[in-house]
């Protein structure tokens, strides 16, 4: 390779390789091809014949660098100076070189090259040899061009006319973040994924598994990506190109709209790929749906029931101190990297995470709690469930705002101490100054599968699988005007997505994605929701299903406890086969699901099909659900999916596994994987009043005061035996905002100076109440 004339700053860069890359070859005199030539207006350079990768000859081309490339792709990037006003055509291409480029090939540098023009699964590049590069003189660098995409063009469409050039996110380009930052099983490399207008969204969320609406909307899906890479794989916790990740400040939501990185497109992978060649602020984030401090307030609500998936809250650890869970063998097996506690390993982590999901739930403020994937190590007081009520107790001073959990029956637990044999559970908690337990919690024991099936190569292998149990608890509701109503809560994990069942066995698609894009185990799930609507008819008054269904809105599972009508159906909901409960058969060959329960999704009914608790793969959908029973949807006055998780980074989890030095945060934010859900109930209660007699039977003269301050001055001494009584319309009280139903602390002030509480816990103001002050103590009698 002959050098041309260089400029100081080139000679400098390139003093090293100069010499060793010396040679003959020269652009001069020779006919030059324009990159846009090369690349064409279509999906591949009009130069290589059809059915061919490869151009029968090489053309001579000129450039100026935008990039270099050492490891996603091993040469650099190069764009025409002038391009040729054609927006079809992109003005930019790869130069492939085998092998990281020499350091004087930098942005900036004018190359002239001679290679063939080849189709390398999907991207238009040249390939060059070493001694066939040019290397020029330093020259104005190339100014990235805006995105645009058309009215009618998908983004696949617009990167295709950008291929290989330098680019600008500008607020037209209207580019959102549809998977956060963070690992990507295709590529195997920490990248992040944008869409065009709007995040998307899983199919089965919106249509029903099989139909031409499914199988169109994941096509739409698939053209309307492009990922955000670099070159070199990333440390853990950094994104090379934002030195301002933050969990406060500088934080990345899904929906986002991203302005003004540059960098050049790429293609590998199957993926248009952007890689950066700038910096970005935290202010270049644009959260179109930023964080709130707490879920909404709505107004008329008094009882709030709400579920959370808490991202394997375990206490087993030896750190930690909790009792093993259902799987542990030894506190060894708790302690392993790869051992039965699947939460914490450590103290610092588990403190935090706890943390996260203390300050979560006390921001909900929920009556009623569903929670998944708590650690299934007993009721005692040293398992996961206690742990976490203890704590959250400590949040408030109120003691009306203190929780209980509910505990099964001796008879109901696995081993006399387990809900289940899993490593987690379902667990429910609630306030009983609000609702109070009707009778004993129900266990809903869920199938099992045990089956040997071959696949479609005549290969035989027995599935063993499992779900956790649901548990189902009938609350009634403190204050309520009919003393017989009651609401029952059932409380849900269905079988994950995550490995195969017979199903997916037989079919050939145990190791790959179904082909209906439900997921692993649909059947086995149908038959859960079966079983669940099979007991669910036998409730009486309001009910509540919620949890994590472990399916999108429109699949099989769901429309099994809602709308599924097996007469207008397309396709049949069947359940799954090798199914027992308990040791009793339930199915040895799939059977087709009868009638939907006909239960009501309050997300869908209040926020539209598309509302969701959970991403994955860079698709937004709700995993998470709360199905009502008609008597209690006329209760509903709001319901909330609250994105504290689902949109927000992962690194900022607990765990810092993959985060490295980056700095953790004890906000609710990225307190789990999934969303909380948030229904709010407006019961109709009996009108509070409430009747308090005081009595002074010392000989001192005393006033009644409340909460501390409120000492009633509207009214004239007590004297030794004088009687006094308050009501919930009583002009001070009311002058001072206290009402019935209120916590107030009462207490005797003597002779104007001496306080003496009557109470050492808040006195509820409701019924009838007595206090009586002797002279030395005030008592509620």
């Amino acid at each position: 390779m002959r050098m041309l004339k260089l400029s100081p700053l080139a000679i400098a860069v390139a003093l090293v390789s100069v010499t060793s890359h010396a040679s003959d070859f020269s652009c001069e005199e020779q006919t030059l091809t324009p990159i846009y030539s090369l690349q064409g207006d279509g999906r591949s350079s009009p130069l290589i014949s059809e059915g061919e990768y490869i151009s029968p000859k090489a053309y001579f081309v000129k450039g100026v660098v935008t990039k270099s490339m050492s490891s996603l792709y091993k040469g650099f990037f190069i764009q025409d100076a002038i391009g040729d006003d054609n927006e079809d055509t992109s003005d930019g291409i790869f130069v492939y070189t085998g092998s990281a480029p020499s350091a004087d090939i930098q942005p900036g540098m004018e190359v002239c090259v001679e290679a063939k023009v080849k189709e390398h699964y999907g991207m238009t590049q040249l390939v060059a040899q070493k001694d066939k590069v040019e290397i020029g003189s330093e020259v104005s660098p190339i100014i990235a061009t805006n995105i645009t995409v058309r009215d009618g063009e998908t983004l696949v469409e617009a990167m295709e006319r950008y291929e290989g050039m330098l680019v600008r996110l500008a607020p037209d380009s209207d580019l959102q973040i549809t998977r956060n930052f963070g690992f990507d099983y295709g590529s195997y490399r920490n990248n992040m994924l944008l869409s065009h207008e709007a995040p998307l969204i899983k199919p089965t969320q919106l249509y029903v598994a099989g139909s031409e609406d499914v199988t169109a909307l994941a096509k739409q899906n698939a053209e309307n990506k492009l990922y955000i890479d670099t070159d070199e794989k990333t440390p853990n916790g950094v994104i090379p190109y934002f030195s301002g990740l933050d969990a406060e400040q500088g934080y990345i939501r899904v929906g986002d709209q991203l302005v003004n990185l540059e960098g050049v497109i790429g293609f590998s992978y199957g993926q248009y790929r952007l890689i950066p060649t700038n910096n970005i602020e935290p202010a270049d984030f644009i959260h179109q749906n930023d964080r709130t401090a707490a879920p909404v307030e709505y107004i008329g609500g008094n009882i709030k029931v709400a579920s959370f998936n808490v991202l394997n809250l375990f206490t087993s650890a030896s750190e930690v101190g909790g009792d093993l869970n259902a799987t542990c063998s030894d506190q060894a097996d708790a302690d392993a990297a790869k051992g039965c506690n699947r939460g914490a390993k450590t103290l610092s982590e588990f403190s935090l995470q706890r943390t996260k999901i203390v300050n979560a739930l006390k921001a909900m403020d929920a009556d009623i709690l569903g929670i998944m994937e708590m650690e299934n190590n007993g009721f005692g007081a040293n398992s996961a469930i206690a742990n976490l009520v203890t704590e959250l107790n400590l949040q408030f001073n109120d003691s009306a705002d203190h929780y209980a959990y509910i505990e099964i029956a001796d008879e109901d637990k696995n081993q006399g101490k387990y809900l289940g044999s899993d490593a987690i559970m379902v667990a429910l908690i609630y306030r009983p100054a609000k609702v109070t337990p009707a009778d004993d919690a129900q266990v809903i024991r869920m199938p099992e599968q045990h089956i040997t099936g071959n696949n479609p190569d005549g290969e035989a292998k027995q599935l063993d699988k499992y779900q956790r149990d649901s548990l189902m608890q009938t609350f009634k509701i403190v204050g309520t005007k009919k003393k017989k109503e009651t609401l029952s809560v059932v409380v849900n994990h269905l079988k994950s997505k995550g490995s195969g069942c017979y199903e997916d066995w037989i079919n050939g698609e145990y190791e790959d994605d179904p082909a209906d894009l439900q997921g692993h185990c649909n059947a086995f799930r149908v038959s859960g929701a079966m079983t669940l609507s099979q007991e669910l008819k036998k409730v009486k008054g309001d009910l509540l299903v919620m949890g994590d269904m472990n399916a999108y809105g429109m699949e099989d599972p769901v429309r099994v406890l809602t709308d599924y009508k097996p007469k207008k159906a397309e396709r049949k909901i069947m359940s799954a086969s090798g199914t027992s409960i308990a040791g009793q058969p339930l199915h040895a060959t799939g059977i087709e699901a009868g009638k939907g329960l006909g239960l009501i999704n309050l997300a869908s009914e209040w926020h539209g099909d598309d509302s969701y608790s959970y991403s994955y793969g860079g698709e937004l959908g709700s995993l998470d659900h709360a199905l009502a029973n008609k008597s209690l949807k006329k209760k509903v006055v709001g319901i909330e999916d609250w994105h504290i998780n689902s949109v927000e980074n992962s690194l900022f989890e607990y765990s810092g596994k993959y985060s490295g030095s980056l700095a953790k945060s004890e906000g609710p934010y990225s307190a789990s994987d999934h969303d909380p859900v948030i229904i709010s109930l407006k019961y109709k209660m009996k009108k509070l009043g409430f009747t308090l007699k005081i009595q002074n039977k010392s000989s001192q003269p005393v006033y009644p005061v409340f909460n501390t301050w409120f000492w009633d001055s509207t009214k004239p001494w007590m004297m030794g035996g004088d009687k006094r009584t308050y009501t919930e319309k009583d002009r001070f009280l009311k002058h001072v905002g206290i009402k019935a139903g209120d916590a107030v602390d009462l207490s005797i002030l003597a002779y104007g100076v001496y306080d003496v509480p009557c109470t050492f816990t808040p006195l509820v103001l409701a019924g009838k109440l007595k206090a009586v002050y002797n002279g030395d103590s005030c008592r509620i009698q």
